[in-house]
Parts: C-alpha cells; sequence; structure tokens
C-alpha cells in the first residue's frame, strides 16, 4: 500500500506540474523533467506518465525539448542522470526523453526506434524533431513522419495538428504545415468529419478548409455547418461556399442563422441572384451589418426603406422597436427623431438606450444630460457618448459626482468631467481617490497615472488661484492613497503656474 500510495503521488505531481509548465515558467519545467527520470525505468509508471503529457497542452513537448537539454550536461546528479531504461530505450518514454537528448545521435538513434511510428504519445515529439537543427537528425524525423502520416487517422491528426502551428514558425518548420495539409487532403470522408468536430480550433479550421477546397461536404452538410457550427471562421466559410452555389433553396434557410455574417452572406447572395424581396424580412434584424443589407436590397426592389421604419414606428410596436430604431437611424433624417423621443420613457432599459443612441445619430435637439441619472447603467453610457461633444454645465457633473448619487452616474460625470479641460480631470480624480467605494478609488487612481504618463506633459493651460488652493486641499487628503510621487508631481504642476 505504501508503494502504490507513493507512485499515485507521483502522477499526481506529474499532472499537476504538466498543467503548470508553462512558457516563461522554468521552476515547473526543471521539476517536471525530474520528475520524469524518476519514473521512466518503472514500466508501468512509464506507460501512465507518457499518457499524461499526451493529454496536456499541444505546444508541451516545445518547452520540454528545451527544458530536457540539461539533464544530458549534470551527469554527475542522481537525479538527472540517464538510467539505464533510458539508455536502453526500453519504454516509448525512455523514447522521447533521449529524443530530446543533446546528442545530435542519441536524438537520431530515438527517432528511428519504431515506437516512433507506432506509439501515437510520441507524434509530438518526432514533429519537434521534423524542424530539428541536425539535418540527419531532421531527415530521420521527416522519413518517420511521412511514413505515419501516409494514411492518417483521425487520433494521428488530432494529436499532431495543434503543434503543428508554432512549428510552422521555426526556421525549419515550413514544410511541417505543408505534410500536415497534405495529410488532411489525404484523409478519408469519416477522417474528415471527426476532425471538423474536434475541439482543437486550428484543427477544426484545416478540416473544414480542405473540405471545402475539395468539395467534400454535402449541400445539407454544408447548410448545417453555416447554421450550427460553434466556430464562427467555419461557419462564414461554409455560408459563403453555398453563396458560391447559387441555389436560392440553399440560402434561404441561412437567413434565420445565429451568425449575422451568415444571414448577411445569404441575403447579399439572394439580392445578387435577383430576390432583393427577401430584404424586408431582415430589416429589424439585431445585427447593423445584416439591418444595412437589407436596406440595401429594399432599395433594389425600388423601395425606401426608411419608409419603412417610419411606418413600423408609428405604431409604439412592443418588439423589435431597438432594431428598428437603429434602422431608422441607418437611414432617416432629422425629422424622424420625434418617431424616437416617446421611447426614452420606456420601461425597457435597452429600449431607453436605443432611443438615447437614435436620437444622437439623428442630430436631434434634447436636453440629453437630464438622463445622466437613468436607473441603468447601459442607458447612462449612451448618454454619456451622446454628451462627448457637447457636455452640459460643469456645475451639473459636480453634484452628479456626489456620493449621494449611483455608482454608474457618478462614473458617467468622472467621464465627462475627465474629458472637458486638464484641471477638471485632475479635480474629479482627486474627489474620488479617497471615496468610500474601492472601485471608484481604482478608476480614480488609473486615470490620474494615466494622464500622468500620457497628458502631464501636454498640460499648458493654467487655472485660476481658487482651483490651486482647492487643488492643494485635495492633493493633501488623498496623498495616503495616491503616493508621494504623483502628489508631488502634481504640486510642481499645480505651483509652476502651467
Amino acid at each position: 500500500m505504501p508503494r502504490k500510495a507513493d507512485n499515485a503521488a507521483r502522477l499526481e505531481s506529474i499532472a499537476g506540474l504538466a498543467a503548470k509548465a508553462t512558457p516563461g515558467h522554468s521552476y515547473p519545467l526543471d521539476d517536471l523533467r525530474q520528475a520524469l527520470f524518476r519514473v521512466v525505468a518503472d514500466e508501468s509508471l512509464a506507460e501512465r506518465a507518457l499518457d499524461i503529457l499526451a493529454s496536456a497542452r499541444p505546444g508541451l513537448w516545445l518547452d520540454l525539448d528545451v527544458a530536457l537539454r540539461p539533464a544530458w550536461y549534470y551527469r554527475d546528479d542522481p537525479a538527472l542522470r540517464p538510467s539505464t531504461a533510458v539508455r536502453e530505450l526500453t519504454n516509448p518514454l525512455a523514447v522521447a526523453l533521449v529524443a530530446c537528448s543533446r546528442d545530435g545521435r542519441q536524438r537520431e538513434r530515438a527517432v528511428r526506434h519504431a515506437a516512433m511510428r507506432t506509439d501515437p504519445r510520441l507524434l509530438p515529439v518526432l514533429a519537434v524533431r521534423a524542424t530539428d537543427w541536425a539535418d540527419e537528425v531532421r531527415s530521420a524525423a521527416n522519413q518517420a513522419l511521412a511514413e505515419v502520416l501516409a494514411v492518417p487517422s483521425a487520433q494521428v491528426l488530432l494529436t499532431i495538428t495543434p503543434l503543428t502551428v508554432r512549428l510552422g514558425l521555426r526556421q525549419r518548420g515550413s514544410h511541417i504545415a505543408a505534410a500536415i495539409e497534405e495529410a488532411f487532403a489525404r484523409a478519408s470522408d469519416d477522417t474528415l468529419t471527426a476532425m471538423r468536430g474536434c475541439a482543437d480550433l486550428h484543427a477544426r479550421r484545416l478540416a473544414y478548409r480542405v473540405s471545402l477546397d475539395g468539395c467534400r461536404l454535402a449541400e445539407s452538410d454544408l447548410v448545417e455547418s453555416a447554421l450550427r457550427e460553434p466556430d464562427i471562421v467555419c461557419r462564414t466559410w461554409c455560408a459563403e461556399a453555398v453563396a458560391r452555389m447559387g441555389r436560392p433553396d440553399l440560402l434561404e434557410p441561412l437567413l434565420t442563422g445565429r451568425a449575422a455574417q451568415v444571414r448577411a452572406t445569404a441575403l447579399t447572395a439572394l439580392v445578387n441572384l435577383g430576390h432583393p424581396e427577401y430584404g424586408t424580412r431582415l430589416l429589424t434584424d439585431v445585427s447593423s451589418i445584416v439591418r444595412l443589407t437589407a436596406q440595401w436590397a429594399v432599395r433594389r426592389c425600388g423601395d425606401d426603406p426608411a419608409e419603412a421604419y417610419r411606418k413600423l414606428l408609428a405604431g409604439r410596436p412592443e418588439h423589435d422597436a431597438r432594431s428598428l430604431m437603429a434602422g431608422l437611424a441607418d437611414c432617416g433624417a432629422g425629422g424622424d427623431a420625434e418617431l424616437a423621443r416617446p421611447y426614452l420613457t420606456d420601461r425597457r432599459p435597452r429600449v431607453r438606450a436605443e432611443a438615447v443612441r437614435t436620437l444622437h445619430r439623428l442630430n436631434a435637439s434634447l436636453d440629453f444630460a437630464a438622463m445622466l441619472d437613468d436607473p441603468a447603467p447601459v442607458v447612462v453610457r449612451h448618454v454619456v457618448a451622446a454628451l462627448r461633444d457637447a457636455p452640459p454645465p460643469s456645475d451639473r457633473l459636480w453634484a452628479l459626482l456626489d456620493a449621494a448619487h449611483p455608482r454608474h452616474v457618478r462614473v458617467a460625470a468622472h467621464r465627462l468631467l475627465s474629458h472637458r479641460d486638464t484641471w477638471s480631470r485632475i479635480k474629479a480624480g482627486l474627489i474620488l481617490a479617497t471615496d468610500a467605494d474601492e472601485s471608484l478609488r481604482r478608476r480614480a487612481r488609473d486615470d490620474l497615472k494615466t494622464w500622468r504618463a500620457h497628458d502631464a506633459a501636454t498640460a499648458y493651460h493654467t487655472t485660476t488661484e481658487p482651483m490651486r488652493t482647492e487643488l492643494n486641499a485635495l492633493i493633501t487628503g488623498a496623498e495616503a492613497t495616491l503616493g508621494p510621487q504623483i502628489t508631488n508631481e502634481l504640486r510642481w504642476l499645480i505651483s509652476s503656474g502651467r
């Protein structure tokens, strides 16, 4: 029992070190290296340790390759001295360790071992050696890799593909990416299907690219992938492939796809095929790219999309109010503002926010500052955006900075004051730097540090004597929070008369 517990602890340690061994963290890699040398002589432990490495992140062997090399230098250290199992390549883990030796002859010997061709867990090591700086090692590894990839299985491709992205960046690694792509092209349809459903993003995209380039996806699979593929890039590729087929019957289902790019691609293709009437269905789409495409389609029919939005908004609809207002802002005129104005008092925060955004885009005459104390943060954020170019009087903003107001209102006031001028920015930051709200204190400190790093050198405008007196008092109160460096610079800036 003690031996079993000790073995379990060793394997648990290897698993933990493999998870921690990330680029830039050398200590876990050093500890992992020693742990592997300690278990390699035990056949059972070596097998299970290699299983752990095989399930780790794809780039682990790239980092282990570098970390293992010192183990072949320090032969006087018992923890690092290669065992008989390593020297005689008695198990796959030993083969992997020797393949990372500093001695090119040893690396070549490991690469030529039969396990390199038969054990999928060693494929990452074989791929690393295929970019080796020694010609003999690289040649042997590429020969072995070609044999493995001659009839590629899904397991082989899934094991080796994630690593090729990093290997392809190496000086001698460009051929690896080409070899993997050729292997995908040779793979069976079942293998490609499995790879299109794998979790690794690079392998998934490569499988889709090869399938699309080789026309190896059925029409129904193309439509299904365009509608439900989790990766937006692959989903868009499939939608574009359907569009190139010029089949309205296949394109129409894509108009209900989850991805905006898919809907826009399908609608564009339908319009180009002579079916602009589909545009009306998507005038109320939540995505701007789809709405703009739909508006273009409606114009191709000879109609005015703005008029369609006006008619729909005139009835004060409950549903689609946000997208209708956004669409009206896309193509409407200043006189359409009255259609959006009633929604400023809507019970739904996002509808009120869209009303603010629409009125701003239509250049409507409105006291946006009156909505700075709206209970919904999303509304206030849009109000701040509308007020950036024409902020309200500073007295109004200083009042909103008071602790009696909700946090999002105070944040909005701070943003607008910071945007007004240098001295207002400093004063607002100093006020909030000692606030009871930690998030506001942190925000104020960060803003003052940003100002000091990027804008202090160009603070040319002078301020009034009362403002200097007030700022000096605020600096004294905030010194414990801001630290002496920032406060001393602020005092110097104020006293210099700039």
